[in-house]
């Protein structure tokens, strides 16, 4: 009850947000993963500022114009609030290229393989960094709490962006995001799946080339992208050799 009336007075108190919708389309994906090798995928993102840090929600929908009822519909999702340290203590923790450090959280929930429901909790520190040509640029460091696995384990992340204007009317986006795992809990011993990688390693990114086609037809950036993104995956969903490299058509549509 706490956490909910929590995230709720951080979404009453946004005053900066953006919000958007992706649709994306590839068809190198592994067949034995729980969906086939061809996949549409609709991501519903939204960013605020509020008056001490941030708050970022996700949610990507598998398949979501089929009415099978199969593995190939699933879904992933998560919210992550951060409290700035700065704001919180009145005195600035920024050192060099970092700009800020912010308490980060974080809810992670999705039907793995369309029908095993699961979810990750995530507390640590996140990074703000001034790195020339970013618009931003952060990285994280949080433990990683599966209350499927013993113990906790620990996952180092980054998100990016940056976007640069050719002419009046040529305008790109470079962004995406890399989650990593070296351990996640106890890896002495085998958990309930035998497939799983025994130390729960695994590394995924996804980075995106946009062109900002709002930016040509109306003048307004950042309201229509087209692109692509590559998702690559090393032990996908934490199972061992199950690798995946998996180019994407993308449009997204942003207010």
């Amino acid at each position: 009850m706490i956490k909910k009336l929590i995230l709720l007075l951080i979404f009453l108190s946004v005053n900066v947000h953006a919000t958007s919708v992706s649709f994306l389309w590839g068809n190198n994906f592994r067949d034995d993963l729980g969906y086939d090798s061809k996949k549409l995928t609709m991501t519903i993102e939204h960013f605020g500022v509020w008056d001490h840090g941030t708050v970022f929600f996700y949610y990507d929908i598998t398949e979501p114009f089929s009415d099978s009822r199969g593995d190939s519909n699933q879904f992933f999702g998560g919210i992550s609030p951060t409290f700035s340290l700065s704001s919180l203590t009145g005195r600035k923790w920024s050192y060099g290229v970092i700009k800020d450090v912010s308490i980060r959280l974080e809810l992670e929930n999705g039907s793995g393989y369309g029908q095993f429901n699961f979810r990750n909790y995530f507390y640590g520190l996140q990074y703000d960094l001034a790195l020339p040509g970013f618009d931003f640029f952060s990285f994280n460091t949080v433990l990683r709490d599966n209350p499927n696995r013993n113990g906790v384990g620990f996952q180092i992340g980054t998100f990016w962006q940056m976007s640069w204007t050719l002419s009046d009317l040529t305008r790109y986006k470079f962004t995406g995001f890399l989650a990593a795992a070296p351990f996640d809990g106890n890896g002495t011993k085998q958990e309930f799946n035998p497939m799983i990688d025994r130390k729960g390693r695994f590394l995924m990114t996804q980075p995106q080339f946009l062109y900002d086609l709002g930016y040509l037809l109306h003048g307004k950036p950042d309201r229509l992208e087209i692109g692509i993104e590559l998702l690559v995956a090393l032990n996908r969903y934490q199972l061992s050799n199950r690798n995946e490299y998996a180019p994407q058509a993308m449009i997204k549509m942003s207010y």
